[in-house]
């Protein structure tokens, strides 16, 4: 959290109206809540007084659960948002999508490396395994399975070919 000003630069009244029928608390547990007495919420009802900065964020993390976007509103009244304020996890940056070509060089030479070998020796291999695992409906995911399944019965001493190769 910024360090930040003492009192909003704009009209808080409606919005922390809204927040106290949100909570549905009475002024004296409105208050408490703020670490206001009963008499300072009702000032604040009345439009006679207005809240700190402060309280305004503690109270955009009350409302948050009842009504997120009033508690958005409240906390940007305040000069923050719901993510400065550590109410929600900031968004993650979008991942970049590289085109195809680059993620299938990407594969490539992933093979390339275990087969210890050259890409362009490996490139071929590649493209007949994905191209008869797309003919037989399989998914990466279903080859990636039966493979490693292979990989650990070869490293437990079997071949578990079931004659085939």
């Amino acid at each position: 959290m910024k360090s930040r000003a003492i009192l909003p630069n704009q009209p808080t009244r409606s919005l922390v109206s809204r927040a106290q029928k949100a909570l549905g608390m009475p002024h004296r547990l409105f208050g408490d809540a703020l670490g206001a007495s009963e008499r300072t919420a009702a000032r604040w009802a009345a439009g006679h007084s207005a809240l700190t900065v402060t309280q305004l964020c503690t109270l955009a993390t009350l409302v948050h659960p009842h009504d997120p976007e009033l508690a958005a509103a409240l906390a940007a009244s305040s000069g923050e948002t719901l993510e400065s304020l550590g109410i929600v996890a900031a968004a993650a940056a979008p991942k970049t999508t590289l085109a195809p070509h680059l993620i299938a060089d990407l594969i490539v030479c992933a093979a390339a490396d275990a087969l210890g070998t050259a890409p362009s020796a490996a490139r071929g291999a590649l493209l007949a395994a994905f191209s008869r695992a797309r003919e037989m409906g399989l998914s990466v995911a279903d080859v990636e399975q039966a493979l490693a399944a292979r990989v650990k019965a070869g490293k437990a001493g079997t071949n578990g070919t079931s004659g085939l190769i």
